[in-house]
C-alpha cells in the first residue's frame, strides 16, 4: 500500500478521510494534538524539522493538508494583528517550509499533493480576512507548484470542500448573532449538518489515483464540480478551466467574441 500523510486527522474532514482511506492507502494521521505520535505543530518550524526527520522516507506517495484556522472571525481593522498573521503563518508560510523541505529531498515515490481550500477564498468574505488570505495565497503556491513540478511528475491540487459541520461553524455561532447571515448559515449547517463529506472522500480518491495523473493546479468544488465525469486527458492541457479567473472580451483571449 502507498503511504500518504494526513494533515489534520484529528479535524472534522481529516478524521474522515483518514478513516476512509485506509484501505487503499497506508496512512500517517498527522495532527497538532499533543497525544498522537505523528504530531506536528506548524507554527514551530522546528515541529516540523522533526516531523520530516521521523515521518519522511522513500515510500512516502502522497500528502493531503486538511489544516483549517480560522480566528479572529472580525473586520480587519478590529482583529488582533497577532491572531490574523497566525492564519498566514500556519496555511500558507509555514506548510510552505514544509514542502520546501519535503520536496527537495527527491523522494522516487512521491507523486501527489492535495490541499484544501476554505470559505472566502474564491470571493470576498467580510470578517474572514485571515483565514480567507491563507486560503487563496494557498492556492496560488498550489497553482504556481503545478508548473514548476511538471517535468518531476508530481500532481498538486486544492480542493473546495463546501460547508460541512465542523469545529469552524461552532466558532462562527460562538462569535454571536451579530454577525447576521454568517451567524445563521451556521446555526443552519449545525442543524442539518451541511454539505456531503462523501463526495470529499471521492474527489480526495481520485485526486490522488493514477487516474489523475497529470492533473494538476485545479482548484475543484466537491459539492458543485461534476469531477466524477472529468476527461483528465482533455483538462490536464487546459490551463484555464477549474482556475480562478478574469473573464472579459477584453484581456480573456479563451472566450468568444460576442456576435
Amino acid at each position: 500500500m502507498k503511504k500518504i500523510i494526513i494533515f489534520g486527522s484529528d479535524g472534522e474532514i481529516g478524521n474522515f478521510l483518514s478513516n476512509n482511506l485506509v484501505d487503499t492507502y497506508d496512512v500517517v494521521k498527522a495532527s497538532r494534538n499533543a497525544g498522537n505520535p505523528n504530531y506536528i505543530d506548524f507554527s514551530n518550524r522546528d515541529s516540523i524539522k522533526n516531523f520530516i526527520k521521523k515521518n519522511i522516507d522513500d515510500k512516502i506517495y502522497g500528502i493531503v493538508n486538511c489544516y483549517g484556522i480560522q480566528k479572529p472571525i472580525n473586520n480587519f481593522l478590529d482583529s488582533n494583528f497577532e491572531d490574523w498573521e497566525r492564519n498566514i503563518i500556519i496555511n500558507f508560510q509555514n506548510y510552505s517550509f514544509f514542502l520546501h523541505s519535503l520536496l527537495n529531498q527527491n523522494l522516487p515515490e512521491f507523486r501527489k499533493i492535495v490541499n484544501f481550500s476554505g470559505g472566502g477564498a474564491t470571493g470576498p468574505r467580510k470578517g474572514f480576512s485571515a483565514y480567507a488570505i491563507s486560503k487563496i495565497s494557498l492556492y496560488k503556491l498550489t497553482e504556481i507548484l503545478a508548473e514548476e513540478l511538471r517535468s518531476y511528475k508530481i500532481d498538486i491540487n486544492i480542493i473546495a470542500p463546501g460547508v460541512i459541520k465542523s469545529k469552524m461553524t461552532k466558532e462562527i455561532i460562538d462569535r454571536g448573532s451579530d454577525f447576521d447571515e454568517e451567524y445563521l448559515n451556521a446555526l443552519n449547517v449545525y442543524k442539518n449538518g451541511g454539505n456531503s463529506k462523501d463526495n470529499i472522500l471521492s474527489l480526495c480518491r481520485l485526486l490522488l489515483s493514477r487516474k489523475s495523473n497529470g492533473l494538476s493546479g485545479k482548484l475543484i468544488s466537491a459539492q458543485w464540480d461534476n469531477f466524477q465525469e472529468f476527461n483528465v486527458d482533455s483538462l490536464k492541457n487546459d490551463y484555464d478551466l477549474f482556475n480562478l479567473r478574469r473573464i472579459d472580451n477584453k484581456f480573456f483571449t479563451k472566450k468568444k467574441d460576442i456576435q
